[in-house]
Order: C-alpha cells, then sequence, then structure tokens
C-alpha cells in the first residue's frame, strides 16, 4: 500500500547535492509568484517537505525489504542496535565478537532511531552544505584521534588507504609498498618530478616518492595530528615538504607553494571523499588547474555500487557518524567517471579493487585485535569496540561489493599537441598486460 514511498535515495542525493543551488533559486521565485493560500504555504515548505517523504521512504523501505526477504526476526533489534548493544556491554544475545553479529544472518538491516537521528540531524546538513568549516570539523574528529590509535590500526606503514594483492598472501606492509609502487609507475614518476600528494596522511607515499624515485614532493593533509607526527618523523633533508593546509583553498591561501606551469604529478589517495557532493566538480577543477599540462593525475577514492542495498546504507550512516563524518562524496563509477570528464580529464585506466581493500582492512583488524590492551588503557573499552565494528563491517562490505576502491590514472583531456603526447605516452604504458 505505501510502495510509493519507495524511493533510491541515493540518486535523489546526489541529485539535490548537485541541484540545490538552483533548487533554492527556483523555490525563491515560486514563493513570490505563487498567489496567497494553500499552495503559498505549500511552496515555501516545498524542499523540507520533499527531504521528509524521502527519509520516510527509506525508513518504510528498509523494513519493507526485510519483510519481503523472509530472514530476518521483525520483532528483534535491527543490525546496528545489536552492534551498539555489543558496543556497550561487550556482549549480545551470547555474541562476543563484531564479527559474529554481523555475520549471524538474523539481524535486519533496517532503521532505527540511531539512523534517522543522524540522517536528519548532521548527514543533510554536511551533504548538502558541506562548507570549508565543515571540512575542518570533519578532518579533526576522523584523523586526530592520537598517533598510537592509528599505528595500531595501521600498523608500520601508516598507510590509510587500501592496499593491493598481487597474490593475496602478502603481509600489510608488502601489499602497501606495492600499491606505492604502483601509484609511482601509474605516473611515470621521474626523479626530480614535482609532485603534490594531496590528503597525504602521515606521509607515507610522500616519503616512498622522495626516497625511492627522487622526486620533490608536497604533501598536503588538513589533519594537525597527521602534520605533527609527519614532520616529527620525517627526514627533513629529504626533500620533502608537508603543508598543514585545506587543499581547496591551496591556490589561493599559498599560490608560492606551486611551481611555474604547474605540478609535474598530482597524487590524491581516499581524500576526495571529504570533498562533498556538490563541490567535487570544484575539487578536480583546482587539481586540473594545478597540474602541468603535459602531467599525469593518480585518482584513488573509495566508492559505493549503484545498484545498493539496506545494509549499504545503514553502514554508510555508521561510518558517517563515528569514523568518516562528512566523507558523503563516497559514490558509484559512473558518477565520479562523469565528474572526472567535466573537470577536463581523461580517464587512461580505472581499476576496481575492492577485494584488496578489504584484505587490507581485514590486516587492520589484526592490528587492532593485537593493540587491545593499549587502546583500553589509554581510551576505554567501548571505544575500543566501537571501532572493531567499524573494521569488522567495512571488511564485510568490502568483501560483498557493497563499499570498493576505483583507482583511476589521469590525463588532461583536448586537441592541445601536448595532451595528445601525454595520452599516447600514457595509453602505451599502461596497456593491459596478459
Amino acid at each position: 500500500m505505501l510502495d510509493f514511498l519507495l524511493i533510491d535515495i541515493f540518486e535523489f542525493v546526489l541529485w539535490l547535492a548537485e541541484n540545490l543551488k538552483y533548487l533554492i533559486a527556483a523555490n525563491i521565485v515560486a514563493v513570490y509568484l505563487v498567489k496567497p493560500g494553500f499552495f503559498k504555504y505549500l511552496t515555501i515548505v516545498a524542499i523540507p517537505l520533499t527531504l521528509v517523504i524521502c527519509t520516510s521512504g527509506v525508513i518504510y523501505g528498509s523494513w519493507r525489504a526485510a519483510e519481503l526477504s523472509g530472514k530476518y526476526d521483525m520483532n528483534g533489534p535491527t543490525l546496528r542496535e545489536a552492534l551498539e548493544s555489543y558496543i556497550e556491554t561487550g556482549e549480545h544475545d551470547g555474541f562476543t565478537k563484531a564479527v559474529d553479529i554481523l555475520e549471524a544472518g538474523k539481524y535486519a538491516p533496517t532503521f532505527s532511531h540511531h539512523e534517522i537521528n543522524y540522517l536528519i540531524n548532521d548527514l543533510f546538513a554536511h551533504t548538502l552544505l558541506h562548507t570549508n568549516a565543515h571540512n575542518s570539523e570533519n578532518i579533526a574528529e576522523g584523523y586526530n584521534k592520537g598517533d598510537d590509535w592509528f599505528i595500531h590500526t595501521l600498523g608500520d606503514p601508516m598507510v590509510y588507504t587500501s592496499g593491493i594483492y598481487r597474490t593475496g598472501e602478502e603481509t600489510l606492509m608488502e601489499a602497501q609498498q606495492y600499491k606505492m609502487d604502483y601509484v609511482a609507475n601509474a605516473i611515470n614518476l621521474q626523479k626530480g618530478d614535482r609532485v603534490l600528494d594531496i590528503g597525504c596522511g602521515w606521509g607515507p607515499l610522500v616519503k616512498h616518492m622522495t626516497e625511492k624515485y627522487g622526486a620533490q614532493v608536497t604533501g598536503v593533509t588538513l589533519s594537525e595530528g597527521q602534520y605533527k607526527w609527519t614532520t616529527s618523523n620525517f627526514n627533513k633533508d629529504n626533500g620533502a615538504k608537508i603543508l598543514l593546509q585545506d587543499a581547496m583553498q591551496l591556490q589561493k591561501d599559498r599560490p608560492e607553494e606551486i611551481p611555474e606551469g604547474g605540478f609535474d604529478k598530482i597524487t590524491s589517495l581516499e581524500m576526495a571523499e571529504h570533498v562533498g557532493i556538490h563541490r567535487y566538480n570544484e575539487f578536480l577543477t583546482s587539481v586540473h588547474s594545478m597540474l602541468k599540462d603535459d602531467g599525469v593525475f593518480y585518482f584513488q577514492v573509495a566508492g559505493l555500487r549503484r545498484r545498493w542495498d539496506y545494509e549499504d546504507l545503514v553502514w554508510g550512516l555508521f561510518m558517517g557518524q563515528h569514523v568518516f563524518p562528512g566523507a558523503d562524496a563516497s559514490c558509484p563509477l559512473g558518477w565520479v567517471s562523469t565528474q572526472i570528464e567535466r573537470a577536463g580529464f581523461e580517464i587512461q585506466r580505472v581499476s576496481n579493487l575492492g577485494n584488496h581493500y578489504s584484505r587490507t582492512l581485514d590486516h587492520w583488524l589484526d592490528e587492532w585485535k593485537e593493540g587491545k590492551d593499549h587502546i583500553v588503557a589509554n581510551y576505554g573499552e567501548q571505544s575500543w569496540r566501537r571501532w572493531e565494528v567499524f573494521l569488522a563491517w567495512s571488511v564485510r562490505v568490502a568483501r560483498q561489493g557493497s563499499s570498493t576502491v576505483f583507482m583511476f590514472t589521469l590525463t588532461k583531456a583536448g586537441q592541445n599537441p601536448v595532451f595528445e603526447a601525454t595520452r599516447i605516452d600514457a595509453q602505451d604504458r599502461l596497456v593491459p598486460q596478459l
């Protein structure tokens, strides 16, 4: 009876975030044009009413889908409620591990008060507005937890992005080392190249490209914790430079850091999720303007599948609330590719390596378990368990395809002879191998 409420919220939010300013302008014009009466009041509340209808559609749809599947006890707790119970007490219904709750198959991935509160109070504000202030606040929440927290998550590599597993038997260090060499190969990194690494984290890729390849690398991070750790642990004489800077404002705030003609190469690994859907094109256009005409851009970004399930949404809202606030720009491949091409880039190679992310996360989960005593002593048991849920749940969603990672190699598009030469070089160098 209420199936008309089954709205594809993913498509709607993408459209709304991209077109909000036009929608608001049209709504203001309509308010002035409509004569006083019922329809005028309806026009005034049109945007919030639409959001309420869509939210209601998602809530209803999650319960309807779970009920129709016949797999769940609809009178029991939702998946999120079961996990929150475990986080609070260390046990739920006899389960004492997050992975056992996730894989039990008995808890419905339906919307509860946890998702509804976050959706209304936080997600819409971040997604539809996503200001520079939001960026600063979100990065602090997501990345300034403490160096020891991330040491016990990421291990010795301190690389907070997916590794690449050639055989599936690699250690975490081997997978990350191979990934960094893969990036260097993708951009055809040469000695002396001037490189910008946007969202450099704790600087492992900056260090790798500088020390192994002899490049002149500038890393940019918005996290004070990462900046302090990196500047304290780097060899000051290796030629690398780390900036505490919003990458979206780099050209405005520090034009002197951009070489004349632009950087030879630019890399950005799993940072663009934080810029926001409606500012995605702004970010990519900025990168395009900072890259030399014959430059190469390596762009690695976490993504979601277009044909989603409700667990994808429930997991995503948990992540947005507790792990990566404001990282609303994890989107399907087609949407990301469209934004890339709109910004003036040509895609030379793209790989979907979500299964590799699942393996990486599984390694991080092992590191987290090994560091439990230290984390509990310094942050408490609930904090340890919440991060355990994040890692275990992310292993699951990456394995089943709900979440993934896209790896793009990009050059500038157009008829410019320099673009043409760079395109030919990239396609010859990246020719598929048997």
